[in-house]
């Protein structure tokens, strides 16, 4: 009976952090997607020079900004819902340690001491959660660590030296490709610039 109920305590208590944790971040993206989060500043702030205002508020205007507001509130909403189920926890735990570790980072930064303390040790509660959840759930967790860090990648190793000379015209062509989809959606969108552009390198 003693090893039955420490197993029950112990399955309502992962199962609370789970909750929990999907709880808060959910909050957090669905704030981030409906406004809750960050702007907020007053016409008088707006109008206020950069250098009279706080970083907290500078923070909050800039991170008001899309794309990089929904990315962050959806990404904190799927690493929550996978919280709440089997199948997902795992990667829902290891997406939310990125997510929460970055919060942590950036609310060091920009905010004022008090508030520094209190989401500090708020935070890294979290992380704790997590650790412990990895922790319980070991017997997935270890084997995909195990293959991730102890797999040996074959070897890139070639028996004429000079051939890695070659590398000193594939590299730069390999940073060359990446700029073709940006060229072609250009030309798309806006041909006459490019065509005047192309036309100013000719003549110069």
């Amino acid at each position: 009976m003693q090893i039955q109920s420490k197993y029950k305590l112990t399955t309502l208590l992962v199962l609370s952090i789970r909750i929990l944790l999907a709880l808060i971040f959910i909050q957090y993206g669905m704030g981030k997607l409906f406004g809750g989060q960050f702007g907020g500043l007053t016409k008088a702030e707006l109008n206020t020079p950069i250098k009279d205002l706080s970083l907290f508020k500078i923070s909050w205007y800039l991170f008001d900004h899309q794309p990089f507001k929904a990315f962050i509130g959806v990404s904190q909403i799927i690493a929550s819902v996978f919280l709440l189920f089997n199948r997902t926890v795992i990667l829902g735990l290891l997406m939310l340690i990125p997510i929460i570790l970055n919060i942590l980072i950036i609310d060091l930064t920009i905010m004022h001491y008090g508030f520094k303390v209190a989401f500090f040790f708020r935070l890294t509660g979290y992380l704790f959660y997590i650790v412990l959840l990895l922790f319980y759930y070991k017997q997935a967790t270890y084997p995909a660590l195990r293959t991730i860090t102890q797999k040996k990648l074959p070897p890139h190793r070639l028996e004429n030296k000079w051939v890695y000379l070659w590398l000193l015209l594939i590299v730069p062509l390999l940073e060359i490709v990446t700029s073709v989809p940006k060229m072609l959606f250009l030309l798309v969108t806006h041909p006459k610039e490019i065509w005047v552009q192309i036309l100013q390198w000719f003549n110069s």
